[in-house]
């Protein structure tokens, strides 16, 4: 039958305007648009340690290039 009664899964309500805790999910969202917005939101530890991975090749190259020659 029907599912009125039921209460909805995964749902939060908002905090009251002006309370602590609204203030820090304000926050928080102005935290991750500016991190979004500068091109490093969302972007998981795998890509980071693949980036990690591929500066430390890249010096170790350059480093033995430079006492190669």
């Amino acid at each position: 039958m029907g599912s009125s009664g039921m209460k909805r899964k995964g749902r939060k309500h908002q905090p009251k305007v002006g309370t602590k805790p609204e203030r820090q999910y304000a926050m928080h969202q102005e935290q991750h648009a500016v991190a979004t917005q500068m091109g490093v939101g969302g972007k998981g530890w795998l890509f980071w340690g693949a980036i990690v991975i591929i500066v430390a090749l890249v010096l170790f190259a350059v480093l033995g290039l430079a006492l190669f020659f």
